[in-house]
């Protein structure tokens, strides 16, 4: 059995068969009399929601995944080239490739039955960032065994400790001299290593401060987008407010001159009432008048 092999099998699988899987190939190791791979087996981490959509992105979405590392190598000659113009409309591209891979790393997992949250795709985009800027890390991504997200502030490389579940399935970089140190010439090219490493982390802090502008500026974009809405459903609601309000007065104003002549016809009521009350007072004394004159008849 061979550690690296396994490891890649386990890490096709969807996270929640992740664990027993392993647990099993770690007894199947044990059983075989491989004490130390059943060991190593059993302590592979188990990757993240994010960290194993990328994975299936590189195995799964090699037109986006390439899509992103080509485009880190533009930016990264475009930057050694000091290629400004070059650089602007590369940045421009950014956003829409970075897009692209998360929608691709989204439609890949859930068409595996993993359902990836706001929250995780914006850790895929994150990793995808940092794969587009530094080489170490595409390399990590490209071992399909990535086990965490990844990030990078522009400046520094990024880190890279626990992010692939076997240390060895990415080749460390090499950043030793070669030849013989014939002393001026060292001191020169280290010299020049500086310069061209201030240089860099000079590009590098104006990469990340375009990103950051970007980033606000899209945001700004949606905000801008959201406030015109709101501005609109605003006015629409004020218009039908205006509206019923003009058909409350109105009713108000009918009310008001139905109550008034229900008020006149109370008073005529009353003044008619107290007519007729007199009226039947004086007919009836007449009456009675009368009938005491007929009483008094012979």
């Amino acid at each position: 059995m061979d550690l690296a092999a396994i490891a890649a099998e386990l890490y096709t699988l969807v996270p929640s068969a992740f664990t027993a899987a392993r647990t099993a190939r770690a007894t199947e190791a044990k059983s075989a009399g491989e004490a130390e791979l059943a060991k190593q087996l059993a302590q592979l981490p188990k990757p993240s929601t994010a960290a194993w959509a990328v994975n299936m992105l590189v195995r799964h979405g090699t037109k986006e995944f390439a899509g992103v590392l080509e485009l880190g190598a533009s930016l990264g000659v475009a930057q050694e080239q000091q290629d400004h113009d070059r650089l602007r409309t590369l940045g421009q591209q950014r956003p829409r490739v970075l897009g692209a891979a998360v929608e691709q790393a989204r439609a890949v997992a859930e068409g595996l039955g993993v359902k990836i949250s706001g929250a995780a795709a914006m850790e895929i985009e994150a990793t995808l960032r940092a794969a587009m800027t530094d080489p170490g890390a595409a390399a990590a991504l490209r071992s399909g065994q990535l086990v965490r997200s990844l990030s990078t502030n522009g400046l520094e490389p990024v880190d890279l400790s626990g992010a692939v579940a076997v240390a060895g399935a990415i080749p460390a970089v090499d950043t030793t001299e070669k030849g013989s140190d014939d002393g001026g010439r060292q001191r020169g090219r280290a010299d020049s290593q500086r310069g061209r490493a201030d240089s860099e982390r000079e590009r590098e802090k104006a990469q990340a401060a375009l990103v950051e502008a970007e980033r606000s500026a899209d945001k700004a974009d949606l905000e801008l987008a959201q406030a015109e809405r709101e501005k609109s459903e605003g006015v629409r609601r004020s218009e039908q407010l205006a509206v019923e309000v003009k058909a409350a007065k109105d009713k108000l104003a009918a009310l008001q001159q139905e109550l008034a002549a229900t008020e006149w016809a109370i008073t005529l009521a009353e003044r008619n009432h107290k007519q007729a009350a007199r009226t039947a007072a004086r007919e009836r004394r007449t009456a009675e008048s009368a009938r005491a004159r007929l009483e008094g008849l012979p």
